[in-house]
C-alpha cells in the first residue's frame, strides 16, 4: 500500500448512517445511479459504534443528488473525515496512484507510455532532463512504485539511462524499484521469451509486426534467414506456426544462449537452426556455412533498421538468384517513410546488381522519433540478369 506523506490534510465526504439502513443505502445506489459511481472504492468503509461511514466520490452534483433522492427515505449525515486507504484497491492509471504521492506541478513529469517485458517495467524519464536536480531521484521511485501499483504482473522497474548503442545494441538501466533482477520470461502471441534486459536487445512494441509476419503468406519448407534474431522473437513465432527450416543469427553469445533456451522453451512446428555469428563473416570463401548458405534462402529477415542496408550485400549472397522475399526494416525521415525506404532499397539493391520486382507490403511499424518512422518493406528482389 501506497504511504500518504506527513503532510497530507485532505479531506473526504463521508455518508454517515445507522448500521441498519446500509443495505437500503446500497440498493438506493444501484437503483437510482446505474452508470455512475458513488462510493469512493479507493478508501475504506468507516464504522463508528452503531453507524456505518460510506466514502462518496468527489463530484459535488452526485452528492447534492443523493442528499435531494434520500430525504425522508432514512437519517444520514455527510461528514468530512480522512480517509484510511483501501490496500486492496487496484489503481487504474498511475496519475490516479500518484495523485496523493505528487505535487501537482509534478505531475506532468509522469512518463505516458513505459515498456513491460516479462516482469519488468523500463521507463524513460524524457521531461526530466529539462529540470533542475534537487528531488528527481525521490520522484523517480515514487512514479516507479506507481507502475506496481496498476501493473500486479510488474515486480521490478527500470530507467532508461542512455540510448541505443553499441554492436549488441544495448542501453544502460539503473533500477529503481522492487526486485533487483533483469532476467524474465517474456510472453508475447503464445510464446515465451527468456532473456536478460540488459544483456540483450528486445522491444515488446514489435508485438503486432511480429504476428504479422510470422503469419504472413509463407510456404511450406521454405528456407528462412533471420539475419538480426536477438533471442529469437520472429524466428520462433514463424517456427511456431509455420513448417520451415529457419537459420538464425545473432552476434550477441549472451542473444545466442538465450535463442538456443527459447527454441526448447517453446513448442513449434519448423527447425530453427542458430548461429553466434557476424553475418559478414558468411562472405568469406573459407567460411563453410556460408558457402553452404549461399543462394538458397526463399526468405530474408532483416530487422536492423539503424543500418540494415549495409548488410544487404549479406542478403543477396544468401538469396536464392531467381528471387525470393526481403523484409527489410529501416528508420526513414519524415514526410514521406514509406516512399524513402522504397528508394533506398532500391538504389542499394542496384549496387549489388540486383532489383527491387516488386513490394508484396509497405508500412509504417511505429513512430521511432518526431522526424523518423520505423517502416518495413515486404520487398520480392531478384538479380538483375534472372
Amino acid at each position: 500500500m501506497m504511504k500518504t506523506n506527513q503532510n497530507e490534510t485532505e479531506q473526504y465526504q463521508f455518508l454517515k448512517l445507522e448500521k441498519k439502513n446500509a443495505q437500503k443505502f446500497l440498493n438506493f445506489i444501484k437503483n437510482n445511479f446505474k452508470n455512475e459511481s458513488v462510493i469512493n472504492n479507493e478508501f475504506k468503509i468507516l464504522k463508528e459504534s452503531k453507524y456505518i461511514l460510506f466514502p462518496l466520490v468527489k463530484n459535488a452534483e452526485i452528492i447534492e443528488s443523493i442528499q435531494n433522492l434520500l430525504q425522508n427515505k432514512f437519517p444520514f449525515e455527510i461528514k468530512t473525515r480522512k480517509p484510511l486507504r483501501n490496500a486492496g484497491y487496484k489503481y487504474r492509471t498511475i496519475d490516479e496512484a500518484l495523485k496523493h504521492e505528487l505535487q501537482e506541478e509534478n505531475l506532468d513529469l509522469i512518463p505516458r507510455s513505459y515498456d513491460i517485458i516479462g516482469d519488468i517495467a523500463i521507463i524513460e524519464f524524457d521531461k526530466f532532463n529539462s529540470r533542475k536536480k534537487g528531488h528527481d531521484k525521490s520522484l523517480k521511485k515514487k512514479i516507479a512504485k506507481a507502475i506496481t501499483l496498476v501493473n500486479n504482473n510488474v515486480e521490478s522497474v527500470y530507467e532508461k539511462t542512455s540510448k541505443i548503442k553499441g554492436t549488441y545494441r544495448l542501453r544502460e538501466m539503473k533500477h529503481l524499484h522492487g526486485v533487483k533482477k533483469t532476467e524474465t520470461i517474456h510472453k508475447e502471441n503464445h510464446c515465451y521469451f527468456k532473456l536478460d534486459i540488459k544483456k540483450t536487445f528486445f522491444t515488446p512494441r514489435l508485438v503486432f509486426e511480429r504476428k504479422r509476419i510470422s503469419q504472413s503468406d509463407i510456404s511450406i519448407h521454405e528456407l528462412i534467414m533471420d539475419l538480426f534474431a536477438g533471442v529469437g522473437p520472429f524466428s520462433i513465432q514463424i517456427a511456431k506456426i509455420n513448417e520451415v527450416v529457419l537459420h538464425s543469427f545473432d552476434v550477441n553469445p549472451f542473444s545466442f544462449d538465450y535463442l538456443k533456451e527459447n527454441i526448447n522453451l517453446n513448442e513449434i512446428k519448423g527447425n530453427i537452426i542458430p548461429h553466434n555469428l557476424d553475418i559478414k563473416q558468411l562472405l568469406k570463401t573459407s567460411n563453410d556455412l556460408g558457402q553452404d548458405l549461399k543462394s538458397k534462402a526463399d526468405r530474408i529477415l532483416m530487422n536492423l533498421p539503424e543500418n540494415s542496408l549495409e548488410y544487404l550485400d549479406v542478403a543477396c549472397f544468401l538469396m536464392k538468384p531467381s528471387g525470393g522475399i526481403l523484409h527489410s526494416y529501416q528508420f526513414c525521415e519524415k514526410p514521406n517513410p514509406v516512399e524513402l525506404a522504397e528508394e533506398n532499397l532500391k538504389n542499394a539493391l542496384k549496387d549489388h546488381g540486383w532489383v527491387l520486382e516488386g513490394l508484396n507490403d509497405a508500412r509504417i511499424v511505429k513512430a521511432f522519433s518526431p522526424k523518423k518512422e520505423l517502416v518495413v518493406l515486404d520487398a520480392k528482389i531478384r538479380r538483375s540478369e534472372f
